[in-house]
């Protein structure tokens, strides 16, 4: 099962393109393959990634056909909002027409969202926000391979389980383990696009990382970075490289608290890094941490519109967990609602964002998964790290899925749920 779709490639302007799947055209970046008008070519994240042969494609397209369009009507189906409960709060009512009529949501709108706790209500919500996610974004939901390389890391934040002050056994991937993992996971479960995450570890020096990536790059595929604030030049080197997506969070919007939890570093150079990723050209990914000791309901809202403001692609946030070992190892992890209201807002003020469900909101239910689907969200990730080393990685406790080896089961579970829900395990780009 590939995480792609092929297409044809029926304009090219400069780096730009768009690509016909199925009568649907989507916008692209062209970024580093030679192809011409005309070509079959795979797209992640909105990046043109590869060119495939016409008898490749069209092997691919005849077994995608029927299924592409049955889970189309699937999800138009289940993303209708079917029945209106009663005794609304009419101020919520006004909330969700201004959605549905495409408007900009203030922060008084958002502040009524929160204080919803009646699970009518709140259902009410979520079916809107899959809604509007069904209008604009289609039923593609894009599912990226991650592999955890190393679980060193410099930095001491108060919330994490792998910081470096934690007595705690550490692994670091070689370059060539790295990039045999990522072809393992490219030819036989057919990824197409893989995220590398560490934590901030310097051992993997500006050569380290530029072999990985020139090797990934060989592989066509989209090649996601998560390692952390590392210098503007080497974004830039592993951009020039072949690197085309970022995934780096700001956490909390709330400056004193972010260097409270986060000693000796600086919200105000953290968002400059991401302005950069974005500015460089990188697909990016960014979001905060929802619930974190010391914030408010005023704090996620402040989160969703900088997240907003930074014009990201996606959206990745999930709840609070805490580590065992750290200073906050006593705090409490917020409500799963709290976790998709995040979501549902974040959909309704951002509505061409793609929106990741995270291994920890998965942690904090283990149902979240497909009720976060149904409240907006429209990306995954499966974990493809050897399970010796993905138990290490432990930024919290109990990391739902950190033991189970089988990593072929956890896709075909992954693609069962996702073909309930009509949805297509493919990122097909921007609609046009």
């Amino acid at each position: 099962m590939c995480y792609a779709i092929p297409g044809r490639l029926v304009k090219k302007d400069g780096l730009t393109g768009v690509i016909n799947y199925f009568g649907e055209e989507r916008s692209v970046v062209i970024a580093f393959q030679d192809v011409k008008e005309g070509d079959y070519v795979y797209a992640q994240g909105g990046v043109l990634i590869n060119r495939v042969t016409e008898r490749e494609a069209e092997e691919s397209l005849e077994a995608w056909k029927e299924l592409f369009f049955a889970l189309k009507k699937t999800d138009e189906e289940m993303a209708k909002v079917k029945r209106m409960p009663g005794n609304i709060p009419s101020n919520i009512l006004e909330v969700l027409q201004k959605v549905n009529l495409g408007k900009e949501l203030e922060r008084k709108d958002l502040l009524s969202i929160f204080k919803v706790n009646r699970p009518e209500h709140l259902k009410l919500i979520y079916d809107t926000a899959n809604n509007t996610r069904q209008k604009v974004q289609g039923n593609a939901c894009c599912v990226h391979g991650i592999i955890e390389f190393s679980n060193s890391c410099g930095n001491d934040c108060s919330y994490c389980g792998i910081r470096s002050g934690k007595n705690l056994k550490r692994y670091q991937m070689s370059p060539d383990e790295i990039v045999q993992l990522a072809g393992y996971a490219v030819s036989e479960m057919k990824f197409k696009a893989l995220v590398l995450q560490s934590g901030e570890d310097v051992f993997y020096d500006e050569e380290k990382l530029i072999y990985i990536v020139k090797k990934l790059k060989e592989m066509g595929i989209l090649i996601f970075l998560s390692i952390g604030s590392r210098e503007k030049s080497l974004y830039k080197k592993l951009f020039d490289e072949g690197a085309r997506a970022a995934l780096l969070r700001f956490e909390t919007s709330n400056k004193e608290l972010f260097e409270r939890l986060r000693p000796g570093t600086s919200l105000d150079e953290r968002l400059d890094l991401i302005k950069f990723l974005r500015e460089t050209g990188y697909v990016l990914a960014t979001g905060f941490i929802v619930g974190l000791p010391g914030e408010t309901v005023d704090t996620i809202i402040d989160n969703i519109f900088l997240t907003k403001s930074l014009k990201p692609d996606m959206y990745s946030f999930g709840p609070f967990i805490p580590a065992e070992g750290t200073p906050l190892e006593k705090e409490v992890s917020p409500t799963k609602d709290t976790v998709l209201k995040t979501i549902a807002c974040s959909r309704f003020v951002d509505r061409d964002a793609k929106i990741l469900v995270t291994t920890a909101l998965e942690t904090l239910d283990i149902r979240a998964r497909k009720e976060a689907l149904l409240a907006g969200a429209n990306s995954l990730m499966i974990n493809v790290t050897p399970t010796e080393l993905k138990k290490l990685y432990s930024i919290y406790d109990n990391r739902q899925g950190t033991m189970d080896s089988d990593i072929k089961g956890q896709i075909e579970k992954t693609l069962e749920l996702l073909y309930s829900l009509g949805r297509a395990p493919t990122d097909l780009g921007t609609q046009r």
